[in-house]
């Protein structure tokens, strides 16, 4: 079993997630930077992956952008695809509770954050999801705006739960199994890969948050809530959403 959760998937991780459309994902973001935002010009997001939003996102609104993640497997595609592309995206690594600004450079403080996709539900305790608001807080120039979603459990519940898929690319193959317990409302995914003939094994474990419980852990934060969106709507999530996309701002100073 891989310490690193993400360092043999890396290899194959845009291909497991083919069925993700990014397009859709960096226009709708885009749409709230500029509904939620003021002069967006810097955006920092957390958990990037190997940069397939951001490669999306950057060039919609120009951003000077920097991608983060705790992963330098993944990393290192992203930096592959930017230099492809000629993007200006600077790539950071670090664990999303624990970014510091000056990991940014002249990026920081950041106009926007985002973490979207996920990102939150690896955070298997409530301590670890209140020390990222705070990190997001400190990222964040007086004003700015974050958004960050949440997968809930009627999500796992009706999408996630007891499925095998299986798939084969160039040096690269995966057996993927997902089981969901609504008694924990952990949602665990575990691989089983072959990468360029090396058998590997990663385990991911996710935790299905409710919006109840992310509002409270919100209260206590040092952001305040602007909305709460069903999701890739602006209408206002509710207790059946399967997605919570949150728009979160600093206080003015």
């Amino acid at each position: 079993m891989s310490a690193d959760p993400y360092s043999a998937l890396a290899a194959g991780y845009d291909f497991v997630m083919a069925h993700v459309d990014y397009d859709a994902w960096a226009a709708y973001l885009f749409d709230l930077l500029r509904r939620h935002g003021d002069e967006v010009r810097t955006v920092v997001e957390l958990g990037g992956g190997t940069g397939a939003l951001a490669r999306r996102l950057q060039p919609l609104g120009e951003y000077d952008y920097v991608l983060t993640d705790a992963s330098a497997a993944m990393l290192d595609r992203a930096r592959d695809k930017f230099r492809a592309d000629g993007a200006p995206v600077r790539c950071v690594q670090a664990d999303f509770t624990a970014v510091a600004p000056d990991a940014l450079g002249p990026e920081a403080p950041a106009d926007a954050v985002i973490l979207v996709y996920d990102g939150l539900n690896y955070l298997l305790d409530e301590t670890d999801v209140a020390a990222l608001f705070r990190c997001v807080h400190r990222l964040l120039r007086p004003g700015g705006v974050a958004i960050v979603d949440q997968s809930t459990p009627a999500n796992s519940q009706t999408h996630h739960d007891e499925f095998v898929d299986e798939g084969a690319t160039d040096g690269f193959a995966y057996v993927r199994e997902n089981r969901y317990d609504p008694e924990t409302r952990r949602h665990e995914t575990v691989f089983e890969m072959t990468v360029d003939g090396e058998h590997h094994t990663e385990r991911h474990v996710q935790r299905a948050y409710s919006r109840h419980e992310v509002r409270r852990l919100l209260a206590d934060a040092p952001l305040t809530v602007e909305a709460a969106y069903d999701e890739f709507t602006t209408e206002p999530a509710h207790d059946d959403s399967y997605r919570v996309h949150w728009v979160l701002r600093r206080p003015p100073a």
